[in-house]
């Protein structure tokens, strides 16, 4: 399990600070509001995703592979988690 969690930092570490900074750019040029930021984030988490993992890494899925993490698996919970985070904004 631990190692489980592991392997995910290790995939999310290149999706979470990019997309935390480019979630904040429309905050900053309109109005800063919870809910832009958690709009963003729930369309920029999956797009970077698609163009780190899907266009300029595509063989770093072999890596996750080999430890029991299938693509459609990372897919799922990078969409579970923007949605989350979005859940969680509207709350605030």
């Amino acid at each position: 399990m631990a190692k489980s969690i592991t392997i995910l930092w290790i995939f999310y570490k290149k999706l979470i600070i990019p997309t935390i900074l480019f979630s904040l750019l429309p905050c900053l040029l309109f109005q800063f509001n919870m809910g832009t930021f958690g709009l963003s984030f729930i369309l920029i988490f999956p797009l970077l995703h698609y163009f780190i993992y899907e266009l300029r890494l595509k063989n770093e899925y072999y890596f996750y592979a080999h430890f029991g993490l299938s693509r459609i698996l990372l897919w799922s919970i990078t969409l579970s988690l923007s949605i989350t985070l979005k859940i969680l904004i509207w709350f605030l």
